[in-house]
Formats: structure tokens, sequence, C-alpha cells
């Protein structure tokens, strides 16, 4: 999608639900700076809903593989290895003695918990990947390895990269199937911007979208 028809469907998606908000749309300087913060919430919505979208929704084409070998494997045979710099999102993790590609789980929840556990952690026939942060890095970890050196493959989505946003023909790569969401999360974050309580509308028409079989705005 290039920069200008974001825009312009951002203004429509807030002039839907502002249509009578006299006060709003005739506001000068709101009229002057609202293409400007529009613009300015690109990256921080197609981050988001990417990063939130149900697996059905992210294209192959999206995901990067990765592949660490040689790793060490530590005391209790887990494997931790640093997730790459263009990290955003993880979609699968395992080592190549494993059979299975768990679904990887996060430093809070109890399953990851229990991997503090010698005797209650994943092993190799039952095995579980985890991410976490160390200060601004994310780091993978995967328990528990077969042998005493292994190869980790992992499938990820990179942060996506945004281009210049000052010219109106730039595009942008937002996937077809998260437009929608993309669209109203960018109208809902511009209204938190004016402070307008109409943001909270915009916010749940973009996880309706996010979250269902719905991809674009109905014409």
């Amino acid at each position: 999608m290039k920069v200008k028809e974001i825009v312009t469907r951002v203004r429509s998606a807030i002039d839907e639900l502002t249509v009578s908000d006299s006060e709003f749309l005739n506001k000068t300087s709101d009229e002057e700076n609202l293409t400007a913060i529009i613009i300015d919430k690109i990256p921080y919505a197609l981050t988001y809903v990417i990063e939130n979208a149900p697996e059905e929704k992210i294209d192959s084409s999206m995901v990067t593989q990765y592949a660490v070998s040689g790793v060490t494997v530590a005391a209790g045979a887990m494997v931790s290895v640093k997730l790459p710099a263009d990290f955003l999102r993880l979609m699968s993790a395992r080592l190549s003695s494993w059979s299975l590609s768990p679904k990887p789980v996060a430093e809070s929840s109890q399953e990851y918990l229990m991997q503090q556990d010698t005797y209650a952690r994943g092993s190799w026939d039952r095995p579980v990947s985890a991410y976490r942060y160390k200060g601004a890095d994310r780091y993978l970890e995967l328990y528990s390895a077969k042998a005493n050196s292994d190869t980790v493959q992992v499938s990820y989505i990179k942060k996506p990269v945004v281009g210049d946003t000052s010219s109106d023909e730039t595009e942008i790569g937002v996937p077809a199937r998260l437009e929608g969401a993309f669209i109203y999360q960018v109208a809902a974050l511009t209204m938190v911007a004016f402070r307008e309580q109409v943001a909270q509308q915009l916010f749940t028409i973009a996880q309706n979208y996010l979250f269902s079989t719905i991809t674009n705005r109905e014409q």
C-alpha cells in the first residue's frame, strides 16, 4: 500500500465514527496535523498487527528460516541462543534431533517456570522451546538436548522496515490479510494522539479485523 492510500483510508475510517463530531472535524489545527500524525503511526501499527495476528493470517513469505549449528549444550541439557537483531516474532523453534517443533512459550508462562525444575522440564521426546529477554536482547531456550552438540532451527518474522514516509508514493509492506486491522489500528493511534474518545471504538474494530476472517474494510 502506498502512503497516500493509507492516509486516505485512515481518514475515511476516522470520518465514519466522527461524522457527527463537528468540533473535531472543524478544528483547523487538527486538519493540518492529521496527515502528519497518521503517517507517524504507520510503523507502530504495522509492527503491532504483524506481531499479534493469528498464525493463519501469516503468509509464508513473511517467515524467515534461521539456523545455528554446533551449539553447546549447557548443564541440564538446555540450549540457549541469541535471536537475530531483526527478530520480531517467533513462529517455531527446534533442535535438529527433535522430531517435534513445539509451540514456543513466553517466559511469563507457567510452563516456562517448570523448565527450572530438572525433573519437570521438557525432554528431547517431549520438548519445550521458550524465548526470554536479557536486557535489550532476546534469547531462545530449548529443553532438552539429546546430544552434547546440536543445530537450532528457527522460523521467525522480522521487524517490518518502513521506508521514507515523507513521500506519498512510498510502498508500505502491509500483508493483504492484515490490511483492515492495520488501517483501524493506525486510526486508533491517531485519535489517541488527539485525545479523542473515539479511539477506543477504533481499537475495537481493529481487533475485530485482526482476529476474524475479515481482512479489509467493507466497501
